[in-house]
């Protein structure tokens, strides 16, 4: 039996006003506000997956600009958002992703409401909402971490040469690699190490994989990172200073 004409005009002016649910979450999420956040979002993840696999690091400890200084967590003008010694890399990330949630939930709001409120007007406001929201979460969600690194003791760069710490990153390069130390007082440092340019050949990559051990045998006070070698050195290899 044959819908009547009006009853299926009916039914496909429904579907063509219903869109599958993933096309309406992309063009909200690529219409503004939200594309301000949602580029900023892509760049998040792909930075936190490359700090997973060891492509990049993770400035969790700064150690500062002069070798004799001390190595003391958060700054001044950081500290007067709220934020303490929280990595910037960290706020910034959880400031973007609370921000693109708050501006897509709040388009999501004015396309579907019944009140007219001007595009340009509701977008503004969005953003604006979307900006304060974030940095007023990101605020709340990084306090306990503010503590805890503002707890951190300070530690010379001179206390840390000599010991033996462990690869966290993938492998340790010239350019890039991660790795974790005990300083005196027995708490755990994540600080930033390199191989050393001066370094003799024979020296096999796999020594500086993840979980391998290395000692940090000097300081680069321009990149402001460790030099470092493996523990496991054959018996024939000297090891240069810078």
């Amino acid at each position: 039996m044959n819908a009547r004409p009006g009853a299926r005009a009916a039914y496909l002016g429904f579907a063509e006003k219903d869109p599958c649910p993933m096309s309406e979450f992309l063009d909200i999420a690529l219409s503004f506000p939200p594309v301000v956040f949602t580029f900023g979002l892509v760049l998040v993840v792909l930075y936190w997956l490359t700090v997973i696999i060891g492509a990049l690091d993770v400035d969790i400890v700064d150690f500062g600009t002069d070798s004799d200084a001390e190595v003391e967590a958060g700054g001044g003008f950081w500290s007067a958002f709220g934020f303490g010694a929280v990595p910037f890399t960290v706020v910034l990330s959880l400031w973007i992703t609370l921000g693109w949630i708050v501006t897509v939930l709040g388009t999501t709001w004015v396309r579907r409401s019944d009140m007219f409120i001007p595009p340009a007007a509701s977008g503004i406001a969005v953003l604006v909402a979307g900006i304060g929201v974030g940095m007023l979460g990101a605020n709340l969600l990084t306090r306990p971490l503010a503590k805890l690194f503002e707890e951190a003791p300070a530690t010379a760069h001179a206390d840390l040469v000599g010991k033996v710490c462990v690869v966290r990153s993938g492998t340790v390069t010239l350019d890039t690699g991660q790795a974790e130390i005990t300083d005196e007082e027995g708490h755990l440092l994540l600080i930033n190490v390199r191989r050393s340019p001066h370094e003799p050949e024979g020296i096999e990559d796999s020594l500086f994989a993840r979980h391998s051990k290395v000692v940090v045998f000097d300081y680069d006070e321009i990149d402001r990172v460790f030099l470092v070698v493996p523990v496991a050195l054959p018996p024939d290899i000297a090891v240069l200073g810078n």
